[in-house]
């Protein structure tokens, strides 16, 4: 199965089984639309270490239980003589039902591109069953694991396995959460892991978002990245730090 067929496939059976459930079970909540975009500076440390700009977009929908989100980034940096920079972006579609107030089942199906790191292309596709530990007023803290397939590429430049490809069943875990400081500040983030027997991305995320006035923010980010299996020559760990101006919707 090709990672296109495999990611249609999954995100038309979460798309039916959400429409489906909502159509049985009307619900008084008309749902609402929200998002932001945010564009400004980042630096990054890959291979070499570069500062540019960044961009990204972000859409949520939330329905009686049902809680839906995509997201689009990208990073892109300007390389010297002798490194090529960074040029990289990643889609993703999360889906949560609540079954209880403190129990859910999740989907995810991310796609990332990257013109220079060890894996061009990669596509993952998880779900699993998570649990809500804090939910207050000001903070929220979810866990959650399951199982899940990853379709990933080399370059065609790889010193060691040009343009291999692998297809496996990995596994997957999360912690993610946010507090909310003072009526202008929020502080969040968190780690996920996906295991495989090729390779093990450990993801670690936080920001700081300052409400400048009422749809624009300050928003200051960093990502860091660390693959347990790269190519000869490629550094296992990446950073990505923004300042962005970001606007909610």
């Amino acid at each position: 199965m090709s990672q296109l067929t495999a990611t249609a496939l999954f995100i038309s059976s979460l798309s039916l089984l959400s429409f489906s459930s909502l159509a049985a079970e009307p619900s008084a909540d008309d749902g609402a639309f929200s998002g932001d975009a945010k564009i400004g500076f980042i630096y990054t440390k890959t291979d070499e270490t570069s500062m540019s700009v960044n961009s990204g977009a972000t859409l949520k929908y939330e329905e009686a239980l049902w809680h839906h989100k995509a997201a689009f980034s990208t990073y892109y940096t300007k390389g010297n003589e002798s490194d090529d920079g960074t040029n990289k972006n990643k889609t993703v579609y999360d889906v949560k039902y609540d079954m209880t107030d403190s129990l859910f089942v999740f989907g995810n199906a991310k796609y990332e591109h990257d013109q220079f790191a060890t894996y061009r292309e990669q596509v993952l596709l998880v779900s699993g069953f998570g649990a809500t530990l804090i939910d207050s007023s000001n903070s929220k803290l979810d866990v959650g694991a399951g199982p899940g397939y990853r379709y990933s590429k080399r370059q065609a430049f790889d010193e060691d396995l040009p343009n291999n490809s692998e297809d496996e069943v990995i596994a997957n875990l999360f912690i993610e959460g946010d507090s909310k400081i003072t009526d202008g500040l929020e502080l969040g983030g968190g780690v996920r892991m996906d295991y495989g027997e090729s390779n093990t991305t450990t993801t670690t995320h936080v920001y700081l978002k300052n409400k400048l006035m009422e749809s624009l923010s300050l928003l200051i980010d960093a990502e860091y990245i660390y693959n347990s299996v790269v190519a000869t020559g490629k550094e296992h760990d990446e950073i990505y730090s923004t300042i962005s101006l970001n606007y909610d919707f």
